[in-house]
């Protein structure tokens, strides 16, 4: 099931230009606080963008938003059309 179109006024209204391994997209980013083992604390940027926008991306490649460089941590696809990367900051 491709949610993927039905979102499209959502990705207009709240996305962000984005680069993602030399492919230009529009994605919805977020740098929540994030908490490992209890005790560790920081925070962890994502970037959630259609799967069929960046159909051939793969760990380390490099994004490109207004916040900042990133580089893809972790990929998941979530069956719907999207797909959630996992970033650390480059």
């Amino acid at each position: 099931m491709d949610l993927s179109a039905d979102l499209a006024a959502f990705f207009s209204d709240f996305g962000i230009a984005a680069t993602v391994g030399g492919v230009s997209c529009v994605g919805l980013f977020d740098n929540g606080y994030a908490q490992a083992l209890g005790f560790v604390a920081g925070t962890e940027p994502t970037l959630v963008v259609k799967a069929a926008d960046v159909p051939d991306v793969e760990q380390g490649d490099e994004v490109v938003v207004v916040y900042g460089d990133f580089s893809v941590t972790n990929i998941e696809p979530d069956g719907t059309g999207l797909v959630l990367l996992r970033l650390q900051k480059l």
